[in-house]
């Protein structure tokens, strides 16, 4: 019954009982977010078993720096900019992308009905083939894709993960949009 109340503290009280000496709450933390961290490394990665790894890794850099979390933002958010970050330093160290600069241009009128505008056609892909098609993006276009609808994070929320801001956050969404149309529009010229 113990741990049924346990469960039901927010992260925060969660992380101030484990910080104050409580280490067997550690589990309920890892029951809370480890399936998300999962399926953000296996997003980025499309490899179960190099996720499954991931996972273990950030848990512990998770663990060993839940003394650092001021509490400034959501502690979801906390957890997906160390997984994100831990993510992207991998595939950079195994040399499996080479990591650009995609803020090349700035649209300062780039409105949010603009971003959403090819929403509609998006949701329509299944999902395997948009898993397919995500694989053919650039990590961070790829990743910002996946912080949106796959974690549902707000514009301001991935800003925050990223670290840049909420404009640089819209013009990446766009753009990976953008260029995920373009391929599914060139995977249906290649079917008719």
């Amino acid at each position: 019954m113990e741990a049924k109340t346990q469960i039901s503290h927010s992260d925060e009280e969660l992380i101030e009982q484990i910080l104050n000496g409580e280490k067997e709450l550690l589990n309920t933390l890892y029951e809370r977010y480890a399936s998300k961290v999962y399926r953000k490394c296996i997003g980025m990665t499309g490899d179960a078993s190099l996720a499954k790894d991931l996972t273990h890794d950030i848990f512990i850099k998770i663990i060993t720096k839940l003394d650092t979390f001021k509490g400034k933002s959501k502690f979801s958010l906390w957890v997906h900019s160390i997984t994100h970050n831990h993510c992207i330093n991998f595939l950079v160290k195994e040399k499996r992308v080479q990591l650009e600069e995609l803020d090349t241009y700035k649209e300062e009128n780039l409105t949010i009905i603009d971003i959403e505008a090819q929403h509609e056609e998006l949701l329509k892909i299944r999902v395997t083939e948009l898993m397919k098609l995500m694989q053919l993006l650039h990590p961070k276009e790829k990743e910002i894709l996946l912080l949106r609808y796959q974690d549902e994070l707000s514009l301001k929320e991935i800003a925050e993960t990223l670290s840049i801001g909420e404009s640089a956050a819209k013009m990446r969404l766009k753009r990976g949009r953008d260029k995920l149309a373009n391929l599914l529009n060139t995977k249906k010229e290649r079917h008719e």
